[in-house]
């Protein structure tokens, strides 16, 4: 419920009004703000308030990302999950630097899940679509297992659980992105059972995700359990894989056992381990030329690609000197990718990716990049969600008329899912 201060006001005389309005700033100031004083009056702000409230603290943060991501979490103490992220929508608006939020999802649906951990399962659902980068997901996950691995017995327990959360229920209707992100996040769930066995986990991956009727997630998964192992982000993540580091002078001897997807996933997913060299349009091919097959390094440069636009806080200046310093078929990839990832980031971002394609077709690869959308057009979103039109029409023809009429489906395997 709003605090009505105006029609508060109104019931007094003016000299009244003045005294209580003196009364009232001083209750804001000493109790360091609107959220402390409407949650002592068992009233909540408005969401525009809240994300005021917010910017206010973090204006003087050296990192304000961060400080978001402390302060937008402390909302929920007072708010729902839901207004939450409508709290991180208001202040990615006021602050347009603050593009990419995907830890801060983990951290929204984490402080969620641990309200009521046997409810882990019903947090998924409520997560919002096009926001943060879908990290909302994976929060869920890792709050109600993080500090737990099961013996043999118990995962048997749990595999029906884990082979259909991820599928489409009565409360759930995923997109092909928000499916892919769960059965990305099962990976990370899955090392966390397990107590970080690979073998372990990989075998589970494939058990769970592989359906009778010909889908296969298994990659999804596959990146979930390299990711863990090469990207901690929390102190209960590094403990997993205490002992089990890999360090850059042995991805190669870590990686050379697996074959075919399993080594896809190793490989993509050691990326951190090469930022420095990674900032080299020329070393992206290089890095993906590791692996044998066509398929593998296709989807390896697109992993990257998803990385480092995020990297760039999706400055399409920045991504256009990039991608036009890779040369022969991946400049096209290049461009496509960066344009799928933003709207893969954020569905508000649906008229910026058209407009990077227009760049890309300013290039010499407009096509890549349009074919990249249209097939997105249905990936990432609901045939009705509103955004999906905002992306048609931003396209020029031909490409406008074929994404209203339906756009292109999916037909490979789902891209790498990226932090």
């Amino acid at each position: 419920m709003k605090i009505k201060l105006k029609h508060f006001l109104t019931k007094y005389t003016p000299t009244n009004r003045g005294v209580i309005s003196l009364l009232l700033a001083g209750i804001v100031i000493l109790e360091g703000g609107w959220l402390l004083w409407g949650a002592q009056n068992g009233q909540t702000l408005s969401i525009q308030a809240y994300a005021d409230q917010v910017i206010s603290r973090c204006t003087t943060a050296s990192y304000k990302p961060t400080c978001y991501e402390e302060e937008i979490p402390k909302t929920m103490d007072h708010i729902s999950m839901e207004d939450a992220f409508q709290v991180t929508s208001l202040v990615q608006e006021q602050d347009p630097s603050y593009t990419y939020c995907h830890v801060l999802g983990h951290k929204l649906s984490a402080r969620e899940t641990a309200k009521n951990p046997s409810k882990w399962e019903e947090v998924i659902p409520r997560c919002p679509s096009g926001l943060c980068s879908n990290g909302c997901v994976h929060g869920a996950f890792q709050e109600r297992f993080r500090k737990e691995s099961f013996d043999n017995g118990e995962i048997e327990e749990y595999k029906p659980t884990f082979a259909n959360i991820c599928e489409a229920k009565s409360n759930w209707s995923p997109t092909g992105l928000e499916q892919a992100t769960c059965y990305h996040a099962l990976g990370h769930l899955l090392m966390y059972v397990t107590q970080a066995d690979i073998p372990e986990s990989i075998s589970l991956c494939k058990e769970l995700t592989i359906k009778k009727d010909g889908r296969n997630f298994s990659q999804l998964c596959f990146d979930g359990t390299f990711m863990q192992i090469f990207q901690p982000l929390e102190p209960d993540d590094f403990a997993l894989i205490k002992g089990k580091e890999v360090t850059k002078d042995k991805v190669d001897t870590f990686c050379d056992p697996y074959t075919g997807a399993i080594q896809g996933s190793c490989r993509s997913e050691s990326w951190p381990l090469y930022r420095d060299e990674l900032k080299n349009p020329k070393y992206v091919v290089n890095f993906c030329s590791y692996l044998p097959t066509k398929d593998q390094k296709d989807r390896c440069v697109t992993a990257i690609m998803y990385v480092l636009t995020a990297q760039a806080n999706f400055d399409e200046n920045k991504l256009a000197t990039f991608c036009s310093g890779i040369s022969g078929e991946y400049k096209g990839r290049c461009f496509a990718n960066a344009a799928s990832r933003m709207l893969e980031t954020d569905y508000r971002n649906s008229s910026k990716s058209a407009h990077f394609c227009t760049i890309a077709a300013q290039n010499g690869v407009g096509d890549a990049c349009f074919k990249e959308l249209l097939v997105y057009s249905n990936y990432n979103f609901h045939p009705s969600a509103p955004e999906r039109e905002v992306l048609c029409k931003a396209m020029p023809e031909p490409w406008k008329g074929q994404c209203l009429s339906g756009g292109e489906r999916m037909r490979t395997s789902a891209p790498s899912i990226q932090h």
